[in-house]
């Protein structure tokens, strides 16, 4: 696989539990699921694509084969242990690569209002030594770009299901908050109650 100078990262190894309808990933939106739509999106905005799954996820591979097939899949074995081993196996391959992405946004396959607008604003917005954070309507949310170096910092501190947060929390003064809003949706789909806001989803 060949990294460009930006990458995108999507976590998509969780198992839905609390949802209640098996893997978020495998969600229908319109004529695709939600894990395709986030990474043709994110090739859209300009860049190469690194998914993050659960082992046994058979079902997202085959849909990437056929709709993103650029995209290169991570296994996650611990992806148990939540949002931080996801993280940490998508930036592993980063971590050996030849030429490193400068730019590396972090997506949540769970927020389909994340366009390619959104995704083309924070990475231009982006300035190197810097985490340029999506705001909605002035709350501060999901995705975030980080520098490749400083994301595989922030894997080496998360614990849980908690992410690049504990890296985040250590650095508000290296943080610019982007607002997204009027280009989409930082709405997530966490609970059945969620999916009201989503008509696309069958």
């Amino acid at each position: 696989m060949t990294l460009h100078h930006r990458h995108a990262i999507v976590l998509a190894a969780g198992r839905g539990m609390r949802l209640g309808r098996g893997p978020k990933a495998l969600l229908t939106w319109n004529d695709e699921v939600l894990v395709t739509r986030t990474a043709r999106a994110a090739a859209l905005a300009g860049c190469s694509v690194t998914v993050a799954v659960c082992p046994e996820a058979t079902a997202v591979r085959r849909w990437l084969r056929t709709r993103s097939p650029s995209a290169q899949v991570v296994h996650v074995p611990d992806a148990d242990l939540g949002m931080s081993a996801s993280l940490r196996a998508a930036v592993r391959p980063l971590r050996v690569a030849a030429s490193r992405p400068r730019a590396v946004i972090v997506l949540l396959v769970d927020q389909p209002g994340v366009s390619v607008q959104v995704m083309r604003r924070l990475l231009d917005a982006h300035l190197p030594g810097r985490a340029t954070r999506a705001a909605w309507n002035g709350a501060p949310g999901n995705p975030v770009v980080f520098d490749t170096a400083d994301l595989v910092d922030a894997a080496a501190l998360a614990e849980g299901d908690a992410g690049a947060r504990a890296w985040l929390s250590q650095r508000p003064h290296l943080i610019d908050d982007v607002e997204c809003a009027d280009v989409g949706s930082g709405g997530d789909i966490d609970l059945p109650a969620d999916l009201a806001a989503w008509p696309e989803i069958s």
